[in-house]
């Protein structure tokens, strides 16, 4: 997995995993610094998923792993953006993601802009 973080570049040099689990896609990995989560709750196969209002079950996440562990969050609620699955056969998930991260814990809505993101995933 890999991606641009606000314009730095993130690679997962720990681990990358993913699942399916009851129609339910999963897919994470950590790298130096932070880890993104992408979750697709209506999983149905290859294509693009919207993150937004239209979509309450998709959902993406960068949270650092330093401190201040702080998390930004794309959801139906907050943030946008899309995870593209582009195949799902021989136990590999793959495909690309981009997403806006919002933290608005604090009194300014702060943001996260992850782009050209890639994945490739054991199931």
């Amino acid at each position: 997995m890999s991606a641009t973080v606000d314009g730095s570049s993130w690679n997962a040099t720990l681990a990358v995993q993913g699942t399916i689990t009851s129609g339910v896609l999963s897919v994470a990995g950590t790298g130096t610094a932070g880890q993104i989560n992408l979750t697709v709750g209506t999983y149905t196969g290859p294509k693009t998923y919207t993150i937004g209002a239209a979509a309450p079950s998709v959902s993406a996440m960068y949270t650092l792993t330093t401190s201040p562990f702080t998390s930004y969050s794309a959801t139906s609620v907050l943030g946008a953006g899309s995870i593209t699955v582009t195949s799902d056969t021989g136990g590999y998930v793959e495909g690309t993601f981009s997403f806006d991260g919002k933290n608005n814990t604090g009194p300014t809505i702060l943001t996260k802009s992850i782009t050209t993101g890639t994945f490739k995933a054991k199931l």
